[in-house]
C-alpha cells in the first residue's frame, strides 16, 4: 500500500518544476513532450504562487468562505488539505496586490495563463516552438522575482540547484534565440532601407491619448515613437470599501519610426528598449503619479 503523505504547496511545486523540466530540453523534445512539460511547469508556477499567499493567511486562497473549521484551523496553525482553492487568474492579481514590485510580470503571467487554458480546453492549429519559448521564459522570470521578492532568498534555494539550474539555462537559451532573431530581422531591414526600398512592416496607429516617449530607432538611427498602456492597479477591500493602495504601471506596448519600421509585439519592444527598459519605463510610470503632461526623451 502506498505511503499517504502530506504534501504542502511548496513541496507540490518543486516537483512539478523538477518533472516538467524532465520533458522540456530545448530542441530534443517532442511535440508533445512540449505540451505535457509546459502544461506540468504552470501547474507548478501556480502552486509557487499560491503557496506564497498561503503563508501570509491560508484562508486567502479558499475558494469558498471560511467556515468555523478553516478559522479554527487557521488559529491553532493546523494544516489545510482537500480544498478547492482560488484560479490562478486570482491567486497572480492576489500576490500582486500583495506584493506590488511584481506587478511588471502580470501582463507576461496572465499571457500564458491564457495560452495554458487554450491547450486544456482547445484544439486546433499549435505554435509549439513559441508556446515553448514564451512558457520557459516567463515562467523563469517570475520564479526568479518571487523567489527573491517574496522568499527573500535565491530561486535555487527554494526549488534546488539542479532545478533551477536547468530552468535558467533553458530561459537563456531562449532569450539568446529571441535577442538573435529580432537582431536578424532588423539587420535585413537597415539593407532595405539603405537600398532606398520600402520597408515591410505592418502600419501601426497610436492613439493621442497613449502614454509615450522617443528612442534611436534601431534601423535609422533617428527618432522612434514608444507608446505605453499605462493605468493604475487599485487595491481596495471590498467589504470595508476601504482602498488599501493605488499602485501605478506602464507597459511598453508598440514602437513606430518615420522610415517606416514598426513593431506590435511588446515583448520585441522591451528587446529594442534593452538595458534602457526599466528606467523609461519608471519615467512613464513617474508622469503618470505625478500628472506630468507634455513627452519626455530618453
Amino acid at each position: 500500500m502506498a505511503e499517504r503523505i502530506y504534501m504542502d504547496l511548496l513541496d507540490y511545486a518543486k516537483g512539478l518544476y523538477a518533472k516538467a523540466l524532465q520533458l522540456l530540453e530545448p530542441g530534443q523534445c517532442d511535440d508533445f513532450s512540449v505540451i505535457s512539460g509546459s502544461l506540468i511547469l504552470m501547474v507548478g508556477l501556480e502552486k509557487l504562487t499560491k503557496s506564497i499567499i498561503y503563508n501570509i493567511n491560508p484562508l486567502m486562497i479558499l475558494i469558498d468562505k471560511p467556515d468555523f473549521e478553516d478559522l479554527r484551523k487557521h488559529a491553532q496553525a493546523d494544516k489545510f488539505e482537500n480544498r478547492n482553492t482560488i484560479s490562478f487568474d486570482k491567486a497572480l492579481d492576489r500576490i500582486i496586490k500583495l506584493h506590488p514590485n511584481l506587478n511588471g510580470y502580470q501582463k507576461d503571467i496572465q499571457s500564458i495563463i491564457e495560452q495554458r487554458n487554450l491547450l486544456m480546453h482547445n484544439f486546433g492549429y499549435l505554435d509549439i516552438g513559441d508556446l515553448e519559448k514564451k512558457i520557459q521564459i516567463k515562467v523563469a522570470d517570475f520564479t526568479e522575482a518571487i523567489c527573491k521578492e517574496c522568499f527573500d532568498s535565491e530561486p535555487e534555494n527554494i526549488l534546488g540547484q539542479e532545478t533551477w539550474t536547468k530552468l535558467q539555462n533553458n530561459r537563456d537559451a531562449y532569450k539568446k534565440a529571441e535577442v538573435l532573431e529580432l537582431n536578424i530581422r532588423i539587420n535585413h531591414l537597415k539593407r532595405l532601407l539603405a537600398q532606398g526600398e520600402v520597408l515591410p512592416c505592418s502600419p501601426v496607429l497610436i492613439p493621442e491619448d497613449k502614454a509615450h516617449t522617443y528612442i534611436d530607432c534601431p534601423v535609422c538611427g533617428k527618432g522612434a515613437l514608444v507608446a505605453f498602456d499605462t493605468d493604475w492597479d487599485v487595491d481596495v477591500d471590498h467589504r470595508e470599501g476601504v482602498i488599501l493602495g493605488v499602485y501605478p504601471f506602464a507597459t511598453p506596448i508598440t514602437l513606430k519610426c518615420d522610415c517606416g519600421f514598426t513593431l506590435q509585439d511588446y515583448e520585441e519592444v522591451e528587446i529594442v528598449l534593452g538595458e534602457k527598459y526599466e528606467n523609461i519605463c519608471d519615467k512613464i510610470i513617474k508622469q503618470l503619479y505625478e500628472g506630468e503632461e507634455g513627452e519626455k526623451d530618453f
